[in-house]
């Protein structure tokens, strides 16, 4: 049974070893030219990956560059599920992922700024938005839930379609800025925007406590 357990996980580090070496290979093309001009050629041999083993995985170029996106994903889920909030500010929990998106957006700034005005900009934009709407949409729903808020002029699909927004139009903001803030000083620029909207859902605005 245990050699069995080890045959079986082969496959398995194996295949994550060849996503990784391409998904590396396309970065390091996207720092030297254009996106659109990228061929799959090109990430093959930087990769040393064969054409079928790379049609195995994925599709085209946009394919693999939507797969760096489920670490991503793992790394927010599990700094939101990490958040510490003040005693009656649970809600704060809904945007506990921005710090790690801003800091992870930080690390590859360089990829992400030679991404902005290419095809791939708007594929990008589709993947942030569609991790984040089902962190932020699960959280969201629970706060509702907590505070029992079933009839609100805010629906719990509006907030979070405001939180996403706010949060994706501050990243691109960031990302195109000369001369960018750290990732930390940008995320306190954030929550500074969405925090009230937060506190004005799901607080007493008499007491100032959790409604």
């Amino acid at each position: 049974m245990r050699g069995n357990a080890v045959i079986e996980k082969t496959p398995d580090r194996r295949v994550q070893r060849t996503r990784r070496l391409l998904h590396k290979a396309l970065m390091s093309c996207i720092l030297e030219k254009k996106y659109e001009s990228i061929t799959v050629q090109e990430i093959l041999d930087r990769a040393d990956v064969g054409r079928s083993t790379f049609y195995m995985h994925f599709r085209d170029k946009d394919e693999l560059l939507v797969s760096g996106f489920g670490e991503l994903q793992s790394l927010l889920k599990s700094a939101q599920a990490a958040t510490a909030t003040p005693p009656g500010k649970s809600y704060e929990r809904v945007i506990g992922f921005s710090l790690a998106m801003f800091e992870h957006a930080s690390e590859y700034q360089r990829v992400n700024r030679a991404l902005l005005g290419s095809n791939a900009e708007a594929i990008v934009r589709r993947q942030i938005h569609s991790v984040l709407a089902g962190l932020v949409g699960k959280e969201v729903e629970i706060e509702f839930r907590r505070h029992k808020r079933v009839s609100s002029a805010v629906s719990p699909e509006l907030l979070t379609h405001f939180l996403l927004s706010t949060y994706i139009s501050v990243m691109s903001w960031w990302l195109k800025a000369k001369n960018p803030v750290p990732a930390k000083q940008i995320d306190a620029a954030y929550r500074h925007l969405v925090l009230p909207c937060l506190a004005s859902i799901f607080e007493d605005p008499q007491t100032g406590k959790s409604l």
